[in-house]
């Protein structure tokens, strides 16, 4: 193996340790799935846990509400009203892969549906709005970039300055009121039934398939890992970490807008004071997946699987008539458990 092949390895591998995006689980690219070289029961429990914790929920919810639960009307329900949140969370992959962090991905959300909500209502053709609203979130990326990424500050706090800030400019667009009066191709776009699922839904899925794809097939996803592991030996490595960096910001951004234009044509209204309720469910779901399927690696089919979890895990609760406390306890505990599991992986794969 080359040189720069045998530093790229050790780049991707370097970063494992803290849960922080800087570090694990978005550093631990080559780790191997916890538990290896052990058992064979233990390594399939660590790589498919998720998962069976997903089947587990649908089972005993299917015995406990069997009237409610295991029905084809409620399987359309959930992933049909989660499809918005699954594209803001796959949004929020490409940043943590790269070792970084995008809190404002909800605002630039909110932004961009509002925008759409305006535009559209004034007349402006759908296929305009979507230029814009991609348009909107690939500035914001930009933006992050250039403060984190060129001027090194904390991304944390830059991208949830960033967040507050958005929520001033989707405030100032709708005048503090819910903007009506979407267009009804946009509606169309997002709602239009292809073998009784919503178009959103399809569209979601579709970006899971082109996200794996690009994280597991080409070069672009095993450099994303490469620098999420440590920009430091990328560096050396000769690779442009900066630039990637900077794609990944502006990547997620434009998804995230996206994200927002399927929100304004599956309401047809928009809100633009809710954008704190899109923030923690799309992070509980990559945080949850990158404890599945690939563990120690922020990816899209661990990211579907764990959005799934949690949307199976609320739907269950509101049938069973949980309270609005119910639900935002049961998110905070698969976040805080998600990134509890892959610091134990981490731990794990330091000390193998």
């Amino acid at each position: 193996m080359n040189t720069r092949s045998d530093m790229t390895e050790k780049a991707a591998g370097s970063g494992v340790g803290a849960v922080s995006p800087s570090s694990a689980p978005a550093g631990a690219a080559h780790a191997a799935p916890a538990g290896a070289g052990g058992r064979p029961v233990a390594r399939i429990v660590a790589q498919y846990g998720v998962v069976f914790a997903l089947l587990l929920l649908i089972v005993a919810f299917s015995i406990l509400l069997p009237d409610t639960f295991p029905t084809l009307g409620n399987a359309k329900t959930i992933v049909n009203s989660s499809a918005v949140v699954l594209v803001l969370a796959l949004a929020a992959t490409l940043p943590l892969r790269a070792g970084g962090f995008d809190l404002s991905i909800a605002g630039t959300m909110i932004v961009s549906a509002g925008l759409v909500a305006k535009l559209t209502a004034d007349g402006t053709p759908w296929f305009v709005a979507l230029v814009v609203a991609l348009g909107v979130g690939a500035v914001v990326g930009a933006i992050n970039a250039a403060l984190i990424v060129r001027l090194g500050l904390d991304g944390f706090v830059v991208t949830l300055g960033t967040l507050t800030a958005l929520e001033g400019v989707a405030l100032a667009i709708s005048g503090g009121e819910i903007l009506t009066g979407v267009s009804q191709p946009v509606i169309n776009i997002a709602t239009h039934q292809v073998l009784g699922i919503q178009s959103m839904t399809w569209f979601a899925w579709i970006l899971v398939v082109v996200l794996w794809y690009v994280y597991n097939r080409t070069p672009a996803g095993r450099y994303l890992l490469f620098v999420g592991g440590s920009p430091d030996a990328s560096k050396l490595a000769g690779l442009p970490v900066t630039r990637i960096r900077t794609i990944a910001l502006m990547s997620g951004g434009a998804i995230s807008g996206f994200a927002g234009f399927l929100l304004a044509g599956s309401f047809g209204a928009v809100d633009t004071s809710i954008a704190g309720q899109y923030l923690l469910q799309p992070y509980a779901a990559a945080f949850l997946g990158a404890t599945t399927i690939a563990v120690g690696r922020f990816n899209a089919i661990g990211t579907l699987i764990g959005l799934y979890l949690l949307v199976v895990g609320i739907a269950g609760l509101q049938l069973f008539g949980a309270t609005q406390w119910a639900t935002n306890f049961f998110n905070g505990c698969a976040l805080i458990a998600a990134i509890t599991f892959a610091k134990l992986a981490a731990n794990r794969r330091g000390r193998a």
